[in-house]
């Protein structure tokens, strides 16, 4: 147990001197983070990994989870190139298969993860956000989202974690807000 605290607190003394120089986290970061959280190497530091993301990792648990679900999901080049350019999860999805592990292909070249062509990566990502046109959303489309995610909620089993609970309270009481705001007139029903 002593050994993997130490590889523990080798890999914490190597993120703050990481951090210091790039200010970004990169897919094998994440990947530490995620096998810290995953095999609970954190409890010799701190009882949750909330405390310990804001204690040891001076970040939010929210956010070290989004980022750990980014690296599942879009793999180490979305962070390869996020080093680069400020591309969203979103701009990353729209490039799709143009995104290898090697770079981003641009007029049928692959454009490499290097600082020197910033800012090639940089105009692909802008050539996704200029063809990006937000739909207009009707009442309708809003209301067909609520209650998608109502549906996800009541399939959620019980939420043990307090911080869990907030966070879901803290986005409910934020879409009352914003519905009072549209002027609808709000009641609360306990059933």
């Amino acid at each position: 147990m002593e050994s993997e605290n130490a590889g523990l607190q080798r890999w914490l003394g190597r993120h703050d001197a990481l951090d210091l120089v790039a200010r970004t986290c990169s897919a094998v970061d994440v990947g530490c983070i995620k096998q810290i959280r995953d095999e609970k190497l954190y409890l010799d530091m701190a009882p949750t990994w909330d405390e310990f993301c804001s204690q040891e990792l001076h970040s939010s648990r929210r956010k070290m989870d989004t980022m750990i679900r980014q690296l599942e999901e879009l793999g180490p080049a979305y962070f390869e190139l996020s080093r680069l350019t400020r591309v969203t999860a979103g701009e990353f999805r729209q490039l799709g298969p143009a995104v290898t592990a090697e770079g981003v292909e641009v007029n049928g070249e692959v454009v490499a993860f290097k600082p020197e062509n910033r800012a090639v990566l940089e105009a692909a990502v802008a050539s996704v956000r200029k063809a990006r046109k937000p739909a207009k959303k009707t009442l309708g489309d809003v209301l067909a989202a609520c209650d998608a995610l109502t549906a996800q909620l009541e399939k959620l089993p019980p939420l043990p974690d307090a911080l869990q609970k907030l966070d879901l309270a803290a986005a409910l009481y934020r879409l009352k807000k914003a519905a009072e705001g549209l002027g609808v007139i709000t009641v609360e029903v306990k059933l």
